[in-house]
């Protein structure tokens, strides 16, 4: 079945405002999906979870035994 732009613009706009929301929920995560993957290269997306990691590490070394939300919410005070 395929549906052009205009066919589906009408079906969500004949959905009422709790649907919309709920659409809305589901598909913001696949659209971030997309964006990312045709944004980033192979090399790059790497490089950001290297660079993730080694945040995560110092956190955990820093966190003096105390949870990770716990050590991240001290340090935004």
């Amino acid at each position: 079945m395929a549906a052009s732009l205009k066919e589906v613009e009408a079906m969500v706009d004949a959905l009422p405002a709790r649907d919309q929301a709920r659409l809305l929920e589901y598909l913001a995560p696949r659209v971030a999906d997309a964006a990312l993957a045709s944004r980033l290269d192979r090399a790059g997306a790497d490089g950001a979870w290297r660079e993730f990691r080694r945040v995560g590490e110092r956190l955990a070394a820093s966190s003096n035994g105390k949870s990770i939300t716990q050590a991240i919410t001290d340090m935004r005070r």
